[in-house]
């Protein structure tokens, strides 16, 4: 018998209409929303032999997750696995324009991944600065190569924000233009005043020329595309309408403007349509058009019934007191009211009806702790290591995680974890390792594309003996940002780039002839010693160089990361390329477990699905062109769309810690959870402070200026609070969401939790003091308040 509680029960109510339900964290909506499907199935809702139940999703790992719960539901009711339909927002977009075309799916326009967009879009912002580079200088304050470099990727970064709003806004580049060049007639200064948006539209403009010309759609041009359909194409939304008589939309807090107008037109005004989502749970706002007002917004309208979805047996009733208290002050106390007025909606989280099949963890299990060091990276990094190292001992049959504000600093906790030598799963994205792995694919690359370059020889070594490869030979100094020139290593370079014959050096006919090779008189004796391993590594790589790019890379994943026993050693084990040419995992956590190296593995085998995507849409680009681009990441110049492992299905495991970010966190949870870095810097108190990730190297936040010019001059209102500048506009928007992300973080624990931050850390190898964050004086007054 299904044990439902009273609120699962309103909600299953549902028959038909507009219903908004609002889930708190660890409610069971995903169980929830199945529960319906099914059930409407069940009642003769629709005709399971020519109607479906339309569950939109988030993820693709969502898909799967929602089709197994819901023919499980219809197998214990008796009923044949029909009559359902889920689908992603892109899938959705794309089965649309298939029925509107009447295509086959070998005649559907081409869709662009993250990867390829941002190859074209690395490719706009580059030729629009090589014709416009005085305009381009104008905004740096002075002209070194460093701000060159950091105002180069702001550039690309502002400009994908700057895109993907006037995609969702429906605004094509010839509109921009015209209306620059109005507002340039109108007014002597526009042109001035706009310059920011005059560069965007110009980026806009050739990124979207890039894409006519290869005839593909990005991800917004999809969902453009497919919402204009159901508007202007007769009969269309009629007829999706009579497949899909019932929507119901899960996540709907992350949903974009135009997500919400394609629902809206697929639906119809009299159309049944769930929407699930936390909007307590949006912590995607400052990067993408989501924002957790649309989704408030339909919850309050008129005619749109409204569900509480707000019991949770995943935590304490001592954590969800905590979270509790959080939103509390939030809504009534902050300083900022607008932070007030938007940051949170005021819901609680309640523990289960007694009885219930999860119960909460007892208050007596439950403790929350908060510690406050003299300095992060010399105490609270290192401490925090050890005590989570502890926890895992003491507690075997504990899931726990480490949750970080940032890659960067999570890539610090990784090195202190490393150093313990303690068992862990690493979910953080990019950063500095990221670079690394790119910079010795790149370096490999480089040389199978021209071995007789011997620059290339040298950075093809120095990137071996970075990661500690046995090819490096058997003595290897130590390096690192930190260390100092180590003078035989730098002589030894110097041997590399002297060779006057690198065939000879690679490929000898005897020992003699490889020493031949070598300057005369130079090469010493341990010099050689150390060219054995590297050449003989190298020849076999040379070995591989007729295999196409990804296979290539893929082979060299193997060869720079799986050394040493690291890997399993089964080929059916490793991530392959399919049939879709998607990179799949049999066993992500598995390969977590292996070790640092199996991490590495899973990175280097993504760079080779991208980097064959990039061949497919460049086909007249050669190895030596690939390579160049892995270059630029290696740089720091552009960084990749790399799946997370929880994107591929993580599950946390007992006795093991898990590193990752706040963001990447949601929809796991765990036993104990400490989380860093909660200071003043992360969460913001006021608008006076000083915001941590914030660009503002045009005094101000790029991102927000050239949205709210963008808006001003399409639709003559800039979408900022009323009184409040486009940068002041903005930091609100952080605070609200650093503190949703700390509310996403309390909620992750279900019997511990520790909060930590520091009164000082080092930036840029300058020390800086670090402010209280005034949230965590809420948590402290509230354990105050339990004697706790």
């Amino acid at each position: 018998m299904l044990q439902l509680r009273p609120a699962q029960e309103a909600i299953l109510q549902y028959e038909r209409g507009r219903m908004a339900v609002s889930a708190v964290p660890g409610s069971g909506k995903t169980f929830t929303l199945s529960l319906l499907a099914a059930q409407l199935i069940s009642q003769g809702q629709i005709e399971p032999e020519r109607q479906q139940i339309l569950i939109v999703t988030y993820l693709n790992a969502s898909v799967d997750t929602f089709k197994a719960r819901i023919r499980k539901r219809l197998d214990e009711m008796g009923r044949l696995p029909v009559g359902f339909d889920v689908r992603t927002l892109h899938s959705l977009a794309l089965e649309i324009v298939r029925v509107a075309s009447n295509a086959s799916e070998e005649n559907l326009p081409v869709v662009l991944d993250e990867a390829q967009s941002s190859l074209f879009l690395n490719q706009a912002v580059d030729g629009w600065v090589e014709h416009n580079r005085a305009l381009w200088h104008q905004f740096l304050p002075d002209d070194s190569p460093q701000l060159r470099a950091k105002w180069r990727t702001l550039t690309e970064n502002t400009a994908k924000t700057f895109i993907r709003t006037a995609k969702n806004e429906r605004y094509q580049p010839y509109q921009m233009m015209a209306k620059l060049h109005a507002a340039a007639t109108d007014s002597p200064t526009a042109g001035h005043e706009l310059a920011l948006t005059w560069m965007m539209a110009g980026i806009y403009e050739r990124y979207q020329a890039i894409l006519t010309r290869q005839g593909a759609l990005d991800f917004d041009d999809l969902i453009w595309r497919a919402t204009d359909l159901l508007e202007t194409q007769e009969g269309l939304a009629a007829l999706l309408r009579q497949r899909w008589p019932y929507v119901l939309e899960d996540e709907a807090q992350d949903s974009v403007p135009l997500q919400e107008v394609l629902l809206t037109s697929l639906t119809g005004p009299e159309g049944n349509w769930v929407r699930v989502g936390d909007p307590n749970q949006a912590i995607t706002s400052t990067f993408t058009a989501a924002h957790p007002r649309f989704f408030n917004a339909f919850m309050d309208k008129p005619g749109v019934v409204s569900r509480p979805l707000p019991n949770s047996g995943r935590s304490a009733n001592l954590i969800l007191g905590a979270a509790n208290a959080v939103v509390h002050w939030v809504c009534d106390h902050h300083p900022v009211s607008e932070v007030q007025q938007t940051a949170f909606r005021r819901q609680d989280i309640l523990p289960t009806p007694p009885g219930d099949a999860q119960p909460n963890p007892p208050d007596e299990e439950a403790r929350i702790v908060i510690k406050v060091y003299r300095h992060r990276e010399e105490e609270e990094l290192p401490g925090v290591a050890r005590l989570a190292q502890a926890y895992a001992r003491q507690h075997p049959e504990h899931t726990l995680a480490i949750l970080v504000p940032t890659n960067n600093l999570g890539h610090q906790i990784a090195e202190q974890l490393d150093g313990l030598e303690a068992a862990y799963d690493n979910l953080l994205r990019g950063g500095g390792r990221e670079r690394q792995i790119a910079a010795a694919l790149h370096a490999m690359l480089a040389l199978l594309a021209d071995p007789l370059d011997t620059r290339a020889l040298t950075e093809a070594y120095a990137a071996l003996l970075e990661m500690g490869h046995p090819a490096a030979g058997p003595s290897r100094p130590a390096v690192g940002e930190n260390s100092e020139p180590d003078p035989e290593l730098e002589r030894f370079y110097a041997v590399l780039r002297s060779t006057h014959s690198p065939e000879r050096l690679l490929f000898p006919r005897s020992d003699e002839e490889m020493v031949s090779a070598l300057p005369a008189g130079v090469a010493t004796e341990e010099d050689i010693d150390r060219l054995g391993p590297f050449v003989t590594f190298l020849r076999h790589l040379f070995t591989l160089r007729t295999l196409p790019v990804d296979d290539l890379t893929l082979a060299l994943g193997d060869e720079l990361f799986a050394w040493g026993g690291h890997t399993n050693g089964s080929a059916e084990e490793k991530p392959r390329l399919n049939s879709r040419g998607e990179t799949t995992f049999p066993d992500v956590s598995a390969r977590l477990r292996g070790g640092v190296h199996e991490a590495d593995l899973a990175l280097a085998y993504q760079m080779a699905n991208i980097m064959r995507r990039w061949r497919d849409q460049q086909p007249e680009w050669r190895l030596p062109d690939l390579a160049a681009q892995l270059a630029d990441v290696a740089r720091g110049r552009r960084s990749l769309p790399l799946a997370g492992p929880n994107d591929m299905g993580y599950e946390p495991q007992r006795g093991r810690i898990t590193l990752s970010t706040q963001h990447s966190a949601k929809g796991l949870e765990w036993d104990a959870v400490f989380l860093v870095g909660v200071d003043g810097n992360w969460v913001p108190g006021s608008l006076e402070a000083y915001f941590q990730g914030d660009e503002s190297l045009l005094g101000g936040d790029p991102n927000a200026e050239v949205v709210a010019q963008l808006r001003h001059l399409m639709a003559g209102t800039a979408g900022i609070y009323p009184g409040r500048t486009a940068t002041e506009t903005a930091h609100i928007e952080i605070i609200c969401e650093r503190l949703r992300l700390l509310y996403v973080g309390i909620t992750r624990a279900r019997r511990y939790l520790h909060l930590s931050r520091s009164r000082a850390t080092r930036r840029y190898n300058k020390e800086q003091t670090s402010e209280p964050a005034t949230v965590m004086g809420v948590i402290y007054q509230y354990l105050k308040g339990k004697n706790l």
